[in-house]
């Protein structure tokens, strides 16, 4: 039953450690995570195990494997992602399509950085702030410029959703403006714009059209005369001479048919058909619907024709002469009477009269056909379509050139009315002029208005009346047409957070004409004010042009240069008169009289106006002032109110001779120097000092402003050629068939060079990138801190200039080539422009913007739903996914002072106490590492505060004293900042069962360049120097198709002698103890097993109990070693069954680990790594579940180890079970003999060993790693021992003398040890197994008793069904009686065997139980005193114990009884004696009888005693006695195993009588 147990235990045991399975998790991980070295010897081979642990465990996806493992390895779009795999991210999602507008021109003022310089550090790239796909900027390098001024476009057609920066770098005067648009909200209002100018170019036309018609219509309602009055007599220079022309016509109408008929009769041109034909295109003077329509002789009769009559009809005629004046004038003459004179004159009339008829019809077909039509092409009312359609153009490039593309350029389609989207705008314009019910009808009144009709000679003016009249409201029916009929048709029907509908064009057009609509020019396509047509597309845009530097935070650049609006109290309008520059007028309205020699004009008028145009010139308000306020300034409250009152122009003016005309033409005034509105600006600063700072501004005005205009001049021709250049050299370099055709030649010898080249590339590729972004920053800054200096130089050109000027005007003033008061505006002009160019100069060297960068946010969303709580699958192996990441954590210790040596100079500092002070530098902001960034090593130091603000902290610390000067100002506070104002990298956090240090977690969600990053990050920043203690890496993985965890720990102990001790350990553990049927069936298994093992502690309790009840003292029971074997064995059983339920309840059972903790804020940042999230709780929350684990782990390993030292007590009960069979005992019983000889020899062989030990580690210890501690001195001669001699190899390495004694420790401990102990050893236990196995060299084995026994057994049960069965009392029965042995004899049998009683032998005397009695008795009664008893209480022996019993209180050494006395007798008697045998067996002569154990003499009294030399003898030979005692029992077992063998026999002839008897008789 016991072996039955101990198989059940050892079973369950088994499938609890599953250690096959196990393994299988522990030889994976072990392969990857367990560093090969045990000693390292630098921080490089840390990191060198690190780098490969991270490379091995954090792999990306592979592309093209035919999975998608989303979202990390996700759709592509531009250069990212794995199409192979996933697809495009455009056929998933939906995408935003943005496009980029950089608008730039580098144009500088001389004097400061030049426009090269600023162009070629300047760059931009779109950069992801927050997405859910790659962290990298969407274009690989940064984009530049290659020109001083110009656009750069770039459409991106698959930005994903998320947080975006656009980002401008370098752009330290604000030369870029841009915007990033939503491409689509662009092309929607691009679309309406487009819509917009074809309606208002069609209008346009259209009313330019009307108007024609509607003018030639109303010309033909006038009659001739009506046309003069109104028409030609514009064409006159005065009415004089229209008004001779008129008579000139009206007399020669009147009076030529019969003047020049009555002499001449035959000349036709003077018939009445000649003297009304300038009236035949004429409407009647009284009917204005009817055709002129008179006879001559009518015609003569009306006055309104001729006025005078005939008779009072005078010819005359203009004639130039000269008056009194000598001007030249025109007379009215009267005309010579003779004939041809007369002729002449009318002949000139007539033709006057028909050159004026001929105008009037000319006007009005002009207006008809030639201003109406014009080529259909670029004149006539086409002309004003184009016309508009161009100015909308100019504007958009101005205003809005990413419009320029949808509305002109990007429309390719030729159908206007059902796909107005795609249309070309000259489609939609012909569109909206000809109107949709003139797209299939002919225009009737449009052709009847050619011009064949309107110039034919046979139609009347009113007959083209009607002609206008039916076009007029033709063009008014297509404008209703187009406004109604024509239909806008939605762009889309909704995007994001708008939406589109069908319009009609009258609309739209309405909704731009409301929002400010012209014809020049379109609203903001985002202003509120165009309702349901506005559209924001910009996501961001940021001004910047040339000149933004002289407005852009002029508060901190030029804060005197920030005005204020100030109301005037007059108005302003300048002329070109020097003597009054200013037309005024109050704020009634009254005109200021007077010149600037009237002191009130200059008071009231000049002054004032002078300060506005002064102050609005270089102040800046922004444009926030009202048209009767101006802007005003420190800058400009510094310039004298009083141009004239200057020392500058006082100088000049003291050079004019005639001073009394200089005092007439300039007037003294009453305004004080300084404006009362400002004067406490200037409190702090003297008259004395701003006429320094003006004098010392004065004198370069002039020069610089004409070297500035020639400079600029040279700028624009130097851009266009570089422009041409660049297109030339854009030209040459897109020729590349020279280039291919060498390309081709070399790419085969490349090739193989490029594969050696390409991994020292990549490795020197990142430094220098870090050395040109350090090198590239460090110019900027360089010209940056450069700009002060040019900035003094600017100044002393602007003074030399000024003074040039001032010198000019002096010499023309006193040269009289100039005025007094022209040299006052001169003078103005040059005090204003020398405060404009000082200005311009300064900010010009000032930057506007002196971070590295400026980040321009904004946001996409189109609603597309991503799981970015995904945790990434990182494993060891193929199956064994990490858990949360990798935790290293680290400690360290100060320097302090070394022990006080007489070496202290060659070192003072040593490793000191532990220390939490943060270390380490962000390398981010470390010039010289690959980490370094550029963008955020600023001149100010400001951009580091953004990622470490020590404002956040409680109580920051900041000008800390530090070798004898104060560091750490603020806002560089001591716990963030190191002396040198860089920010630590690595601070101190706490966690559970961790020393004070400084945790790293590798986060799994790494990517495989992040976790390079965060590698290198360490690195550059110095995680491990030469204060690092202990470095910890802890790793969890959990294998799902075994349920296995596994959990890894190293240490890098960082020892005083310089080198590095590795340790790890790697536990593998199954926490779902009961999750599948096999671990249910094990359940059933253990439940069984608890039985068995409280069954078994049980019986144990009871033994314990009985012994107390039977014998009074339950520690009696513990007298025998094998009970505290058995007792400590189910004790030990029962306490690891409890710690299993406690393991599996409390431990395994609430045991939870997360797949993933955000310890971090991000895991791509641009600085601060280790900015923890949520104040550090994840990371807390991720090392208690690795601590939960190592305690399940810790204990488990207790748990089997426990385990294992109960197996071993079970081994032994076993073999003690085991020794009732001589074969099955021969392994212990060979050990019992052996064991006093083992004794001594591990006595002296342990001496020994531990000598060479000692001996190995104190010689070699130093220099052999084997021989480094004891504790591995032990280890090496034990391996020695063991056959294991490479330490030998080490010994002969070592040189001198140190050889010499390795040689000598080596082999002398090879033959003493090796070759001598060792054999000795093997001897002992080989003489003792020899000796037991010849003693059972005649027994069988167990396999023959079981046979032996289960064959009688079987057969005696086959004869129960035999009717001659005898049972086997009965057969024993019979054998007896054969043997001689009669009932008679029972009673003497029994008296015998009461005289066979056993005989304790000693001194070859025969000692019966009796006899011992009285033989104690002796002995008690002569024993010493009790004060003497107690001194040698410890040396009686074994009588002593026998008779020790407790004593009662106030008892002391209490006498044994009589009761003791007999029972000691008897426990002897049956422990040592024997009953006598006699010999009757021949087999039994030649053997000596076995005696009873002899004791020893002092267990007998001495019959006449009391002799204390004698007792003392006699206790002697007592205690040799007991000594034989092991032998006895020894020769006793193996009498009995005889008498077992006797009793085999008796039973196999036993056996033969019964089949004997069974046998049937003969003849039956």
């Amino acid at each position: 039953m016991f072996l039955f147990f101990v198989g059940w235990y050892l079973a369950v045991l088994y499938l609890e450690r599953n250690a096959q399975v196990a393994y299988k998790v522990h030889n994976t991980v072990e392969s990857v995570v367990v560093p090969r070295d045990k000693n390292m010897q630098d921080t490089d081979a840390v990191y060198t195990w690190l780098n490969g642990l991270l490379t091995e465990v954090w792999k990306d996806p592979v592309c093209g494997d035919g999975l998608c493992e989303a979202p990390f390895e996700f759709a592509s779009y531009s250069r990212f992602g794995c199409r192979a795999d996933c697809g495009k991210l455009s056929e998933v999602q939906n995408l935003t399509q943005i496009q980029v507008d950089i608008y730039y021109d580098f144009s500088h003022p001389v004097g400061s950085i030049p426009a090269s310089d600023l162009m070629q550090q300047a760059s931009w790239n779109l950069c992801p702030v927050a997405t859910a796909y790659s962290t990298d900027c969407y274009f690989d390098s940064d984009v530049e410029f290659d020109r001083l001024s110009g656009v750069q476009n770039y459409a991106i057609d698959d930005t994903p959703d998320g947080q975006w920066n656009l980002v401008v770098r370098r752009d330290i005067f604000n030369k870029i403006r841009g915007a990033v648009r939503d491409t689509t909200l662009v092309v929607a209002a691009g679309y309406y714009a487009k819509v917009y100018t074809a309606a208002a170019s069609a209008v346009a036309e259209q009313t330019f059209e009307l108007q024609l018609l509607e003018q030639a219509r109303n010309l033909t309602q006038l009659d001739f005369w009506s046309y003069a009055d109104t028409y030609i007599r514009s064409n006159y220079t005065n009415a004089s001479d229209y008004n001779a022309a008129a008579d000139w016509i009206r007399n020669s109408t009147c009076l030529c048919d019969t003047m020049v008929n009555g002499t001449l009769a035959t000349d036709p041109l003077f018939n009445s058909s000649a003297m009304l034909l300038y009236l035949n295109q004429s409407v009647a003077r009284t009917n204005r619907d009817a055709a002129f329509s008179l006879s001559l002789d009518q015609y003569k009769a009306d006055t309104f024709y001729c006025p005078n009559g005939v008779a009072g009809i005078i010819p005359s005629q203009w004639v130039t002469a000269n008056d009194s004046s000598g001007n030249t004038t025109k007379v009215m003459t009267a005309l010579d009477t003779n004939i041809t004179a007369r002729s002449d004159w009318c002949t000139n009339g007539l033709a006057l009269s028909l050159a004026w008829r001929t105008n009037f019809t000319n006007t009005i077909q002009r207006l008809l056909i030639e201003r109406r039509l014009g080529d259909q092409r670029t004149t006539g009312k086409i002309a004003m379509r184009n016309l508009v359609s161009q100015n909308m153009r100019t504007y958009m490039i101005a205003n809005d050139p990413e419009l320029i593309p949808p509305v002109f350029t990007t429309p390719r389609g030729t159908v206007a009315l059902q796909d107005p989207i795609n249309a070309r705008i000259d489609f939609l314009q012909e569109l909206y002029v000809t109107g949709v019910k003139y797209q299939t009808e002919p225009q009737k009144a449009a052709l009847n208005m050619t011009r064949r009709i309107v110039y034919n000679t046979a139609v009347h003016l009113l007959d083209l009346r009607p002609r206008a009249q039916a076009r007029m409201d033709e063009v008014k029916e297509q404008m209703a047409d187009v406004r109604a009929n024509v239909i806008i048709y939605a762009p889309m029907t909704s995007y994001h957070n708008y939406t589109f509908t069908n319009v009609t064009l009258g609309t739209l057009y309405d909704a731009f004409v409301g929002a400010n609509a012209t014809n020049s020019s379109i609203p903001d396509m985002a202003s509120p004010a165009l309702g349901q047509f506005a559209i924001s597309y910009d996501l961001v845009s940021w001004n910047g042009n040339t000149t933004a530097y002289m407005k852009a935070d002029l508060i901190n650049r030029g804060p005197e240069y920030v005005g204020q609006c100030v109301a005037m109290n007059n108005t302003c309008v300048s002329t070109t008169n020097d003597t009054r520059p200013y037309n005024c007028t109050d704020l009634n309205g009254v005109t200021i009289p007077g010149n600037l020699s009237v002191s009130s004009y200059r008071d009231n008028c000049e002054i004032p106006c002078d300060r506005r145009f002064d102050c609005n010139t270089i102040c800046e308000c922004y444009g926030t002032c009202s048209t009767g306020e101006y802007c005003e300034c420190d800058a400009c409250v510094a310039l004298n109110v009083n141009a004239a009152a200057e020392n500058e122009f006082v100088d000049i003016r003291s050079i004019v001779t005639d001073q009394a005309a200089a005092s007439v033409q300039i007037a003294a005034t009453s305004v004080q120097a300084a404006s009362h509105h400002h004067r406490r600006r200037l409190q702090a600063v003297t008259n004395d000092e701003i006429a320094a700072q003006l004098n010392n501004v004065l004198s370069q005005v002039g020069t610089v402003s004409t070297q500035q205009t020639s400079i600029a001049s040279q700028m624009s021709t130097l851009k266009s050629q570089v422009d041409r250049a660049n297109q030339l050299a854009e030209a040459r370099a897109n020729d590349n068939r020279l280039i291919d055709l060498i390309s081709a030649g070399r790419a085969d010898i490349q090739a193989g060079q490029a594969r050696v080249e390409a991994k020292l590339d990549e490795i020197i590729g990142k430094q220098n990138e870090a050395l040109a972004m350090a090198d590239a920053a460090a110019k900027a800054l360089s010209a940056i801190q450069g700009l002060a200096e040019r900035q003094v130089a600017a100044q002393k050109a602007l003074e030399t200039a000024v003074m040039n000027q001032l010198t000019a005007i002096k010499t023309a003033t006193y040269q009289n080539i100039i005025s007094l008061t022209q040299a006052l505006a001169l003078w103005k002009r040059a005090r204003r422009d020398r405060a404009l160019t000082y200005k311009a100069a300064k900010l010009a060297n000032v930057p506007c913007n002196s971070d590295p960068t400026a980040s321009f946010g904004f946001a996409l969303d189109n609603n597309n739903t991503v799981d970015t709580s995904t945790s990434r699958e990182r494993n060891v192996g193929l199956t064994n996914r990490v858990i949360a990441g990798l935790l290293l954590h680290q400690t360290r210790t100060n320097d302090t002072l070394c022990p006080e040596s007489k070496f202290d100079k060659i070192q003072k500092t040593c490793s000191g106490p532990r220390t939490v002070t943060p270390f380490g530098v962000d390398p981010v902001f470390k010039r010289g590492t690959t980490s370094y960034n550029a963008d955020f090593d600023d001149v100010n130091g400001t951009q580091v505060i953004n990622f470490y603000n020590c404002s956040v902290l409680g109580n920051p610390t900041y000008n800390v004293a530090f070798l004898n000067q104060t560091v750490n100002p603020a806002p560089y506070c001591a716990e963030l900042y190191n002396p040198q104002k860089l920010p630590y990298a690595f601070h101190h956090y706490p966690l559970r069962n961790k020393a004070e240090g400084f945790p790293v977690l590798f986060d799994i969600n790494l990517s495989q360049q992040g976790a390079q990053a965060w590698y290198t990050y360490l690195s550059e920043g110095l995680f491990l120097d030469g204060n690092t203690r202990t470095l910890t890496a802890e790793l969890v993985t959990y294998n799902a198709p075994l349920r296995i965890f596994s959990y890894f720990y190293a240490k890098f102990s960082f020892t005083d002698g310089g080198s590095i001790k590795v340790s790890h350990r790697l536990n593998t553990v199954c926490v779902e103890f009961y999750n599948s049927y096999e671990d249910d069936v094990r359940f059933g298994l253990e439940i069984v097993l608890n039985i068995f093992i409280c069954c078994m502690l049980l019986y144990n309790l009871w033994e314990i109990a009985h012994t107390q009840k039977t014998r009074g003292n339950f520690l009696k029971y513990f007298l025998s070693a094998w009970n505290w074997v058995e007792f400590c064995s189910n004790g030990l059983l029962f306490a690891t069954m409890v710690m299993w339920w406690v393991i599996t309840k409390d431990y395994a059972g609430d045991y939870t680990i997360n797949i993933r903790y955000n310890a971090y804020q991000q895991l791509a940042p641009d600085a601060n790594f280790l900015a923890l999230n949520q104040n550090g709780q994840y990371l807390t929350d991720l090392n208690d579940s690795y601590q939960d684990l190592r305690e399940l782990v810790d204990l488990l390993n207790w748990y089997f180890a426990l385990n294992g030292i109960n197996i071993l007590l079970l081994i032994a009960r076993m073999l003690k079970l085991m020794d009732f069979q001589p074969r099955l005992g021969v392994v212990t019983r060979s050990l019992w003999l052996a064991g006093p000889d083992l004794i001594h020899f591990a006595i002296v062989a342990g001496m020994v060993f531990v000598s060479y030990a000692m001996m190995g580690h104190l010689m070699f210890g130093n220099t052999v790693p084997e021989f480094a501690t004891f504790g591995e001195s032990i280890n090496t001669c034990f391996e020695i021992l063991l056959g294991n001699i490479d330490v030998n190899s080490s010994l002969r390495d070592l040189g001198g003398l140190q050889s010499v004694a390795g040689a000598l420790f080596f082999w002398s401990y090879e033959l003493l040890v090796y070759m001598v102990l060792l054999n000795f050893l093997l001897a002992i236990i080989v003489d003792a197994f020899s000796e037991v196995k010849e003693k059972t060299h005649e027994t069988v084995g167990i396999h023959t008793e079981l046979f032996t026994l289960l064959r009688d057994k079987w057969r005696s049960l086959l004869g129960r069904c035999s009717p001659h069965y005898i049972s086997d009392s009965k057969l024993g029965e019979l054998l007896r009686q054969w043997a001689g042995e009669g009932e008679e004899d029972d009673g003497k049998g029994g008296k015998d065997a009461e005289d066979k009683r056993k005989l304790l032998t000693i001194l070859n005397e025969d000692m019966d139980e009796e006899t011992l009695r009285e033989v104690f008795k002796e002995c008690l009664r002569d024993a010493p005193a009790s004060t003497e008893k107690e001194g040698r209480e410890t040396s009686q022996g074994l009588l002593a114990r026998l008779f020790k019993r407790d004593r009662k209180a106030g008892e002391s050494n209490a006498e044994a009884t009589e009761a003791e006395i007999v029972q000691a007798a008897h426990y002897i008697i049956e422990r040592f004696g024997a009953v006598p045998v006699e010999g009757d067996d021949e087999d039994e002569d030649d053997e000596e009888p076995m005696a009873p154990t002899a004791l020893p003499a002092t267990a007998v009294a001495p019959v006449a005693g009391g002799r204390e030399a004698v007792l003392e003898k006699e206790r002697d030979q007592l205690a040799q006695a007991l000594e034989r005692l092991a032998e006895v029992q020894r020769e006793l077992a193996e009498g009995q195993r005889n008498l077992m063998n006797g009793q085999k026999q008796l039973a196999e002839q036993q056996s033969k009588l019964v089949q004997l008897m069974n046998e049937s008789p003969p003849g039956q």
